[in-house]
């Protein structure tokens, strides 16, 4: 299917401020909309006007996604910071103990430390998973060495925790690909009647009220007074 894209060539989070305040006027001439066009702008006008507004208004924005994305990246580079100095220790203890069920050099501390800096969150999550599965298996050795139960905690508790932000953050991702897409068809719907309303209206008023026309129903005029009130720049 292919992806939605925008109906209109301004910013996406300009939409719903400029919606909110062309709603303002065409309430407030809504009799003239109605003697105009009486099946378009009857009792129902207004209420599916609201409904659209309130749609587009609830969504997540994308700068929002984008946020939830880096808080759970940053939340998986803390987890992970404390892992050099736990495999430094543990090394120098799987070399010393015995006996092991797997070799010392397949216990699985260097593919950790190969994922941890490859930047591969999901591959250092699964190797990490296998180191643990081999400590527990040598514990009474590893205790014998001086391993304590803090340091097998911390790993079992980074593994668990890796295991959980990295499925968050595959959710995300594609979460966002379905909101971005689910968005811009919410946007179209409530641009759709907001273009509607912009053009009756200047049929209405570009000969009888020209400053009505041009303040309340040219959309150059509506976008300067949104990026004033908001202070944004200039859209596409």
């Amino acid at each position: 299917m292919s992806k939605p894209t925008p109906s209109f060539n301004f910013r996406h989070e300009e939409l719903v401020p400029l919606a909110r305040l062309l709603q303002s006027y065409v309430t407030r001439d809504r009799a003239d909309f109605e003697a105009l066009l009486p099946d378009e702008y009857g009792p129902q006008f207004l209420p599916d006007y609201a409904a659209r507004l309130a749609a587009a208004d609830a969504l997540v924005s994308s700068s929002v996604a984008r946020a939830e994305g880096q808080l759970i990246t940053q939340r998986i580079k803390t987890s992970s910071a404390a892992l050099p100095a736990l495999l430094d220790h543990l090394e120098a203890r799987v070399r010393r103990a015995a006996p092991l069920t797997v070799p010392a050099a397949a216990f699985g501390i260097k593919e950790v430390r190969q994922a941890r800096s490859s930047g591969d969150m999901e591959r250092l999550e699964t190797k990490l998973k296998t180191l643990v599965q081999n400590l527990d298996a040598n514990l009474p050795a590893l205790q014998a060495k001086g391993h304590p139960a803090a340091a097998t905690t911390a790993l079992r508790t980074l593994q668990a925790d890796l295991a959980q932000d990295t499925t968050l953050q595959d959710l995300q991702i594609g979460s966002r690909k379905e909101l971005t897409a689910d968005n811009m068809t919410t946007l179209n719907h409530l641009y759709a009647l907001m273009k509607d309303v912009l053009a009756d209206g200047k049929s209405l008023y570009a000969r009888s009220d020209k400053a009505k026309a041009r303040n309340s129903y040219t959309l150059s005029q509506l976008l300067k007074r949104v990026r004033t009130e908001h202070g944004g720049e200039s859209g596409e």
